[in-house]
């Protein structure tokens, strides 16, 4: 799988798609140890652009000249989800392994034909689930493994979006963006990260999916812009445990936040604050149980409070960790030195659950409409 990975250094990469993610995946990768050697975008303006304010060596307009001309080792597919199978394809085929942002692709589909490519080429592609590898992710994953909370049972996870954001503002300024066209809209681009955190607890597979979707804000602009869910709800069956995701533009403040519950004790993790919280309960009596169990809750929030202080002073706060630590190892993988930290076949699956999911959100707005025209 190495290929061209030079031994004991990090990647020749290039950034393909110099939108708004794509600092960040400069950044990161640079704190991976990567060597960053172009970016490429189909506007000339954002190419350049990137490259200055990054101090990128070279930009391109064209992925093939890029290809040819700088021969990265590892490309970052960070174009909008319609194109990530192109642009991965071409990728793969000029020898290089391709981290591709979420979503993966736009259905399962298309995910088996990236997962084909990837066969045909002997390369690696990584799906961008970063959140897998934040640091209090990575933390409850230990715990779980370890069987501190027992047998896991339930997971919960809410998911806030702000539709007046940074991002959020810009769909909502453009009818023509390119997340109007996703089949399941602004719930697809960010359904991958919930679903990311809790399809390993399932256990293999996810047997049932339901969902339900609902237009909450009211209508002001007569376009694409009126017609998707701004609240968006899914409930998973697996063989070992269930779950249920809610994303919402509504909830505030705005957070991803999961609840696992145990048959031991319960774990409570935000990825905003970055904290994990394991529940206990109390066995005291009556009255002092409560007392016992706020006691209990206070004590392990102060704890979380003191190791946030600490990471704040050792400069260990960066936004963006769970993506550089997701690079890191999947840039290890593609050198021959470990697995690959996110399996295409769970990528995979958050494709078909999402499939899925918005098929059915689909029906059940059509059902009114074929009740009343019979």
């Amino acid at each position: 799988m190495s290929g061209r990975m030079r031994e004991g250094a990090g990647p020749r990469i290039a950034v393909v798609g110099c939108g708004q993610i794509a600092d960040a995946h400069v950044q990161e990768a640079r704190r991976a140890g990567a060597v960053v050697a172009a970016v490429c975008d189909a506007s000339p303006h954002l190419a350049e652009q990137l490259a200055a304010r990054a101090g990128v060596p070279a930009w391109f307009t064209d992925l093939d000249a890029m290809l040819a001309e700088t021969r990265p080792e590892v490309v970052h597919v960070t174009t909008p989800p319609a194109t990530h199978l192109a642009v991965a394809r071409r990728a793969l085929g000029a020898g290089a392994h391709a981290y591709v942002e979420k979503p993966l692709t736009v259905d399962a589909r298309e995910a088996d034909q990236l997962a084909e490519a990837a066969r045909r080429s002997g390369r690696l592609v990584c799906a961008g689930h970063n959140l897998r590898f934040d640091p209090a992710v990575r933390r409850l994953e230990a715990l779980v493994a370890a069987g501190a909370l027992g047998e896991v049972i339930h997971a919960e996870v809410m998911m806030g979006y702000d539709l007046g954001g940074p991002f959020g503002a810009i769909v909502m300024s453009d009818p023509d963006h390119w997340i109007h066209r996703l089949p399941g809209g602004l719930a697809q681009n960010n359904l991958s990260h919930p679903l990311s955190l809790v399809l390993p607890l399932l256990g293999e597979g996810a047997a049932g999916v339901i969902a339900s979707g609902r237009r909450l804000r009211p209508e002001r602009f007569g376009d694409a812009r009126d017609r998707f869910h701004d609240e968006v709800r899914l409930s998973l069956e697996g063989q070992q445990a269930t779950a249920a995701i809610q994303f919402s533009c509504r909830v505030r403040p705005v957070q991803l936040s999961l609840t696992v519950y145990g048959s031991r004790r319960t774990a409570l993790l935000s990825t905003d604050a970055r904290t994990l919280r394991l529940v206990d309960g109390s066995r005291l009596p009556g009255p002092f149980g409560k007392v016992d169990w706020a006691r209990r809750d206070a004590w392990a929030a102060g704890r979380e409070l003191l190791s946030r202080a600490e990471d704040l002073a050792r400069a260990r706060l960066h936004y963006f960790e769970g993506m550089r630590a997701l690079f890191r190892a999947f840039y290890a993988a593609a050198a021959g030195a470990g697995e690959p930290p996110i399996p295409l076949a769970e990528a995979r699956l958050a494709a078909e659950i999402m499939d899925q999911a918005f098929a059915g959100c689909r029906r059940a707005e059509r059902a009114p409409e074929e009740e009343r025209a019979s």
